[in-house]
């Protein structure tokens, strides 16, 4: 029905959600150490957590501290730490020995760090510069790549159902309706649109302008530019195809 909301209470319900999930982890202080030497953390490997991290408070520091050391075990002790500057950031009244340690790690190792980061904590991280960056350009360089590979997410997520493989784009089909798109917003042109070339040179040149963030924003781009299974892939065929076709 046109004008009922689409999640249930809105966007009160939505916030208040939010809010309960960014409540401030218990004895998070006593977890960090602000002068902890991070060339080190590169070669010292995790060792498995003393205890399994169900045991701890709930909502303690400790029980995410051995959750994620139980995720990172046998890798870099680095890996961990950042997970959970991450995870302790990106919550509300974030300490400031996490916030300096977090922008410390990107500003002296982000070139090395990013190479050992999963897609995941790419995102994660793009997401807490978004959150905490220390300047406009570091907040919304992370707002930018966290949207466009959860949007991501989202489109190729629901595209998977369809069954079909994610080089492929849907074949048209000539003879049948096409349905108004929402907000009425016209279709993208695939022969002349430019939108998601736009799109990706905007987002490259903002976190080209902040260098703390600069090597995350290129290595998650370069993952869009070479990535053929998803929507910018599929773009760029449906473009050749319809300039073929004179479309």
């Amino acid at each position: 029905m046109a004008g009922e909301d689409l999640y249930d209470g809105g966007f009160a319900r939505l916030v208040s959600r939010e809010e309960r999930r960014q409540l401030r982890f218990e004895g998070v202080d006593d977890i960090l150490d602000a002068q902890v030497d991070l060339n080190a953390l590169f070669t010292r490997v995790m060792p498995p957590p003393p205890m399994p991290f169900e045991d701890a408070a709930r909502y303690s520091a400790e029980r995410k501290w051995l959750e994620l050391q139980t995720e990172f075990q046998d890798q870099p002790e680095v890996l961990h730490l950042h997970a959970m500057l991450i995870a302790i950031s990106r919550r509300i009244d974030p300490p400031d020995a996490a916030v300096t340690l977090f922008h410390r790690l990107w500003d002296d190792h982000g070139a090395q760090l990013v190479q050992m980061l999963t897609t995941r904590w790419r995102i994660s991280a793009a997401t807490t510069f978004a959150d905490i960056g220390q300047t406009g350009d570091l907040r919304a360089g992370g707002m930018a790549l966290s949207i466009l590979f959860d949007m991501m997410k989202l489109h190729e997520s629901e595209r998977r159902i369809s069954g079909q493989p994610g080089r492929t784009p849907f074949r048209p089909m000539k003879g049948r309706k096409r349905f108004p798109m929402p907000f009425d917003l016209e279709a993208y042109a695939f022969k002349a649109g430019d939108l998601d070339k736009v799109m990706l040179g905007r987002i490259w040149q903002l976190c080209d302008r902040a260098p703390t963030i600069r090597p995350l924003g290129h290595a998650m781009l370069q993952q869009v530019m070479q990535e053929p299974r998803s929507i910018f892939g599929r773009v760029r065929q449906l473009r050749k195809q319809a300039k073929e076709a004179g479309e």
